[in-house]
């Protein structure tokens, strides 16, 4: 069977209906439960882990992560569509990859000219939102 969100195959048994559609596991808990970039208790969590671990800037994050921290570093502020583009994510993927940057206060997001950009963390500039 096929998720009809991501056209993944589902082992039987373990497919989820939603709404009238046959999802995996994945893509239902992403329906119910998107990524949030901007929620106060995540970044506090990922902090306290980070120091917990001894981590700072990019220990820890996934290869994704780092790539898209030193891009953003390097060529930001970038519009989430100049992600997206660099490194052929989806939406959902750079949400979720976002999410942890924030979290992890690496990277923000911030308007400009009516336009969101992404740039890296720093304290006092300006304001930050999230992504959406």
């Amino acid at each position: 069977m096929l998720c009809q969100k991501c056209n993944c195959e589902i082992p039987v048994g373990e497919e989820v209906k939603h709404r009238g559609q046959t999802l995996c596991e994945d893509c239902y808990v992403e329906l119910l439960e998107p990524p949030r970039s901007c929620d106060v208790a995540a970044v506090y969590s990922a902090k306290a882990a980070r120091k917990a671990a001894g981590q700072e800037g990019t220990d820890g994050l996934t290869e994704l992560q780092k790539d898209i921290y030193n891009y953003v570093k390097t060529e930001g502020p970038v519009t989430h569509d100049q992600i997206m583009k660099q490194f052929n994510l989806s939406r959902l993927q750079l949400d979720k990859n976002f999410a942890i940057l924030r979290h992890c206060e690496l990277l923000r997001g911030f308007r400009e000219n009516g336009q969101v950009l992404v740039t890296i963390w720093t304290q006092g500039g300006p304001g930050e939102m999230n992504m959406g």
